[in-house]
Formats: structure tokens, sequence, C-alpha cells
């Protein structure tokens, strides 16, 4: 018997590769990044601290070097270019001979009229502390639908008048601006010469009386408004694009009606309007970041969905009409009787 020598193939077991554990980041790239993180928290907070704090100081206008003087402090508490009003704070207050050396309260009353829309003349008592009274001033050639580039005027006349009866007599005013409305920024400025309307309507110029302060203040949104409002308007157009990359996945993958792609497209077309509504100053429908983003990104959603619809709708419809002969081959061969 001979015997026959089976050979066998030995399989050499396959090695896998070894996986080691990730890499960590080099420390020059966490270096680079710490140092990235640290230089927008400076820029940002700089940006903050010129703003609100340099950009936020009282303006001192009027007659500044007369040491008998009054002080009108115009304290602004509110911008709402909505109903074109600027709500603030007056207050009226002596200085020199016109104050009582012992009680540095003022010798005689003194009289504020100005061009305010509500208490456009304000009275401050003899011997007693002046306190502040709430007033609004008319916000002026401006449309509150440029929104965030809408800006505005406002005009500020002050005559002050001390004394009582056929004794009163016009004194020097000096006029403290101070804005602490965080959504504005106002820029006043005196005016050497200002408009008079006469008895036909028609306006002349002619120029500042000593006894009167006219000023002119422009007011623009703040600096963090509109880089808010320009962030929102960007973060709307990526949207978009995201909106169209789903849609185009979906069509010309042939996928059908793609739940997740749709639930996508669903949730952005709703999650557009609060995040719209989340810019500050509150403009209303119609402005200009409206026809920049917001009608643009819920147009191309809105389209983006309701094609991606109809395409799954088409696709799958397809796919059932191909798999209907199918079916019906595969009935008609069982059905077949085999003869005898």
């Amino acid at each position: 018997m001979s015997t026959s020598t089976l050979s066998r193939s030995t399989r050499t077991p396959s090695r896998s590769t070894p996986t080691g554990s990730p890499r960590l980041p080099s420390l020059a790239k966490l270096i680079s990044l710490a140092l990235l993180v640290i230089t927008l928290t400076v820029l940002s907070i700089s940006l903050y601290w010129l703003e609100h704090h340099k950009g936020r100081h009282a303006t001192v206008l009027g007659d500044t070097a007369n040491p008998d003087h009054m002080t009108v402090t115009v304290l602004i508490q509110n911008i709402d270019p909505s109903t074109a009003r600027i709500s603030a704070q007056l207050e009226l207050r002596g200085a020199g001979s016109l104050l009582d050396e012992r009680t540095h309260d003022l010798k005689e009353d003194a009289t504020l009229i100005s061009n305010a829309v509500t208490n456009p003349t304000v009275v401050s008592k003899a011997n007693q502390r002046p306190e502040f009274v709430s007033v609004q001033f008319a916000l002026r050639d401006g449309v509150i639908t440029d929104y965030p580039l809408d800006s505005y005027t406002a005009n500020f006349h002050f005559h002050v008048l001390v004394g009582n009866g056929t004794n009163q007599r016009a004194v020097p005013t000096r006029v403290v601006f101070n804005n602490i409305d965080a959504f504005f920024k106002m820029a006043p400025k005196q005016e050497n010469s200002i408009a008079v309307h006469q008895d036909d309507g028609a306006a002349k110029t002619i120029t500042t009386p000593q006894s009167l302060f006219a000023a002119t203040a422009t007011v623009e949104r703040s600096t963090s408004t509109i880089m808010f409002a320009a962030f929102i308007m960007v973060f709307m157009w990526c949207l978009t694009i995201a909106a169209l990359i789903a849609a185009w996945y979906v069509a010309s993958g042939k996928l059908g009606l793609f739940w997740s792609a749709l639930g996508f497209l669903g949730t952005l077309l709703f999650a557009l309007i609060p995040l719209r509504n989340a810019v500050p100053g509150d403009p209303p429908i119609g402005s200009l970041i409206d026809f920049a983003a917001f009608f643009i990104a819920e147009g191309v959603v809105s389209i983006s969905m309701i094609v991606t619809v109809l395409h799954g709708y088409h696709i799958e419809i397809s796919k059932k009409q191909k798999d209907i002969p199918r079916d019906e081959t595969v009935l008609t061969s069982a059905m077949v009787v085999r003869p005898r």
C-alpha cells in the first residue's frame, strides 16, 4: 500500500495592522489655536470698550467759558424710530452767581423753554433741588425700513430765563448730552444758524441768537447692532446654501422621499422666522435685512423643499411601476401547471 503524502496548504494568519492611539495635536498647533482665541477675544473686548466707554462719553456744548450760566443736562434714555421719538430726562442746574453761596440752590426761579414734544417748558424753583423731568423730542429725516443702515437727525433748542414776570432775563446756557441707549449712537453738533418758518409757510435761515442754544444730532445704529444684523444676514445665506446642497444631494442621488433631508428643510424653513426676529431694534417686515437675506432664504428653502418632495414622489412612483411587471411575471410562472 502506497502511502500518499497529502500536502496541506497552511494558511498564514493575516495579521491586522494594529491601530495605534490617535495622534494628539502638536504643541505648536495648540499654541497657535490658543493665540487665535486670545486675539479674537481681545479684539471683541476692545470693540466693546471703544463703543461703550470712549464712544459713550457726555458731549458738552454751548457757553463753556462764562462761569455764571445754567446747565441743561439731556439724558437720552430711549430712541424709538417706530414712533419717531427720543425719550429723555431734562435737568436744569445753575452755576456761579446764580446760586446761593450757603445752600447752593438757585436764587431765583429758572424757566427752560425747549422744542420738546412733551413738557416744552420746565421750571426749576428757587431754593429747591432740581429734579429730572421726562420729555420727548422728535426724530426726523430717516426711514426705519433702512435697518440696519438707517440714520436720523434730531433738533434741540433751549432758551433759559431767570427771574419772574418782567424781571426775567436770558442767561448763558451750557448743554450736556448723555446717551445711555445702547442700540444707538448720537453725535450732537451746535448750530450757528436756524430755520424759522414765516407766516406764509416759507422757511428762512437766520443766525442763532445768543440767548438761544440750537444743536442738531445725528442718530445712527450702534456698531454692535450693525455687526449682529450683518452676522444674521450672512448666517441666513449660509443656511440657504446648505438647503440647496441638501436638495441637490437628494435629487441627484435619486433617493426618493428621503425623510432626513425633508425634515432638515422643514425645520430650517420655520427656524428662519425666529432667527430674523432675533435682530435688535425690532425692524418691521419689509426692511433692508428682509430683502437682502430673509426673503431670499425663505424662498429658496421653500422651493427646495417643494422640489425635493415632488422629485422624490416621482422617483417612488417610478420604482413601484418597475416592480409591478416583475411581480406579475413571477406570479404567472408559478401558476403554470406542469404536464404529467
